[in-house]
């Protein structure tokens, strides 16, 4: 009785210590900063997001004023690859025109994407080109945007020289990530009359990707811990992954806007720095001496679509959109200026930006995505490896019984001889130095020992399962705006509650371990080992069968690494 005591409060105490030390390492693993909700809000001026100019006596050409007509072209490039693209043009609008190139974001790439925008603007007497992007080298891993930004370029250059079009008056349409392209093309250039910024990310992508992540989860209903892990996953190092472009340094390129320039958000967008993203284009622009800042919001996602779905098909543009942009670049075009502008320079839907996009994402004491998924791999090869020694043992052991049952029964003549003592390479002895023969004696794991290392790896395998799931749950129910708390945070404690048990079994795998290095010390050193009254009930591990226990006891510790990384224990 005394004895099971005495190895139940050493399974505690080790159990204690384990949580003592995950739960720090979970806190030293956090990032040094956090998803902070943004306090500095827009004020709108008014909810109408038409612009007009001042003076009255400009006669404007509005949407719808020309038909329009379609041309497919190629583009060529300057580095000897071509694109097709799509012209419109205005029938029969007269003189020299205003003209805009369309730089597709992260979700389109044909030159047919932007028909309805475009179209729109050329019936306002706007000449438009919409290329396509070449996609040979772009993938959720890499993008190389100062490429994509030469292959506009020459569009650009095209379009300049399309006849009809007025050289002076040519400008960029940019949407979502394509907004980071233009700013590289403004960088270098200083031919751009105009540039439009719609649903801009503004910052470098890691810090804007912070904010989105806490913004997207925080809507779905996770947990606040939950919240954490995503600013936590955004502070990594994806360089290994070839992710770099997520350092894509957007505060040096937003230098360049020193043209007229229209900042377009839809209020729906969490993906977005709805209101710190226009304010950082205004305060930019203003000193570099442009306050001809204009930003207009809608009742639109992040395709200013009207409505919420991100992934909606068949969305309408938002209300108003299409003549507003033609609006506002026929007034630049006629030369309004900052002060030129009768309507103000913020108006539209009342925004509403939950959380600040970071200054800086500083990562804890696990930097690296790489090192991150390093630990998983680890964790799945221990438990390989020591799937593999497993079953190794069991056909020695088979073949080793087998053999030693044959040479009894020769010796016996009867075939039921029993067992001979074995040494801890399986070797039979003659005698059993400092014990009873009277028992058999085996050299490998007790009943009790299998069925705890079988345990640990069955319950580390499936928490680190369940892991997985959760987290890819919250991950598409961030994406598809899918709000259940009770199931984000019951799934959150359930993961808790399997961590704990893995802590447990990992105690409890360590006193016995340590018990039996003690059983293994004095057979080796001093020819002892334990009487024991049942047959089976005493044993002595091999240096392989502590290598496969060990093997097991390290994926199990490597199982709460990471769950301390995903804050399990904080």
């Amino acid at each position: 009785m005394m004895r099971t005591v005495r190895n139940v409060m050493s399974v505690i105490v080790v159990a204690a210590i384990l949580l003592t030390v995950f739960a720090v390492s979970g806190q030293l693993m956090m990032p040094r900063w956090r998803a902070e909700p943004y306090r500095d809000h827009l004020t709108v001026a008014s909810s109408d997001t038409a612009v007009t100019p001042r003076d009255t006596t400009l006669a404007l050409p509005h949407e719808g004023a020309y038909r329009t007509r379609e041309r497919d072209i190629t583009i060529h490039l300057k580095d000897g690859g071509s694109v097709p693209a799509i012209l419109r043009e205005p029938v029969g609008a007269p003189g020299k025109r205003p003209a805009c190139l369309f730089v597709h974001g992260s979700g389109t790439g044909g030159a047919e994407d932007f028909g309805d925008i475009a179209n729109a603007m050329s019936s306002a007497g706007i000449v438009t080109l919409v290329p396509a992007k070449r996609t040979d080298d772009y993938t959720p891993l890499h993008r190389d945007y100062p490429r994509f930004a030469r292959d506009y370029s020459a569009a650009f250059d095209l379009l300049k020289l399309v006849p009809g079009v007025d050289a002076d008056r040519t400008g960029l349409y940019a949407e979502s990530e394509g907004t980071w392209i233009t700013m590289l093309m403004t960088e270098r250039r200083h031919d751009v009359a105009f540039s439009i910024l719609s649903s801009a990310p503004v910052f470098k992508g890691r810090e804007q990707m912070a904010m989105a992540v806490s913004t997207y989860v925080h809507q779905a209903g996770a947990p606040r811990a939950v919240v954490r892990d995503a600013a936590k996953l955004m502070s990594l190092d994806f360089a290994p992954f070839d992710l770099e472009y997520a350092d894509f340094d957007a505060d040096s390129a937003r230098d360049s806007l020193t043209m007229p320039v229209l900042v377009n958000y839809g209020i729906y967008d969490t993906a977005m720095p709805i209101e710190q993203g226009a304010k950082a284009i205004i305060d930019t622009a203003a000193r570099h001496g442009n306050r001809n800042v204009t930003v207009r919001y809608f009742a639109a996602n992040h395709q200013m679509r009207a409505g919420r779905g991100l992934f909606a098909p068949g969305l309408p543009l938002a209300d108003g959109y299409t003549r507003m942009l033609s609006d506002w670049i026929n007034g630049v075009a006629a030369g309004v200026g900052a002060d030129g502008w009768a309507t103000p320079q913020i108006a539209g839907a009342q925004p509403h930006q939950r959380y600040a996009a970071p200054d800086a994402t500083d990562s804890g004491i696990i930097g690296s995505l790489g090192v991150l998924v390093a630990l998983t791999a680890g964790t799945l090869l221990c438990f390989l490896l020591a799937a593999i020694g497993g079953v190794m043992f069991l056909i020695r052991g088979l073949v080793r019984r087998h053999r030693l049952a044959v040479s009894a029964a020769d010796r016996s003549g009867t075939g039921h001889g029993r067992f001979p003592v074995v040494d801890k390479h399986g070797r039979a002895l003659r005698a059993w130095p400092g014990t009873s023969r009277g028992f058999v004696r085996v050299v490998g794991y007790s009943g009790g020992l299998k069925a705890l290392l079988a345990a640990g790896v069955v319950c580390s395998v499936l928490t680190l399962a369940a892991l997985g799931g959760y987290l890819s749950y919250v991950g598409v129910a961030a994406l598809y705006e899918w709000r259940d708390p009770t199931v984000m945070s019951t799934g959150f404690t359930t993961l808790r509650a399997c961590a704990a048990v893995v802590v447990l079994l990992a105690a409890w795998l360590v006193t016995w371990l340590w018990r039996a290095w003690r059983v293994r010390r004095a057979y080796i050193v001093h020819g002892l080992y334990p009487a024991a009254r049942r047959t089976r009930s005493s044993w002595v591990l091999g240096r392989w069968h502590w290598m496969l226990a060990l093997l097991i006891l390290a994926g199990m510790l490597l199982t709460l690494v990471v769950c301390a990384f995903w804050g399990l224990f904080s």
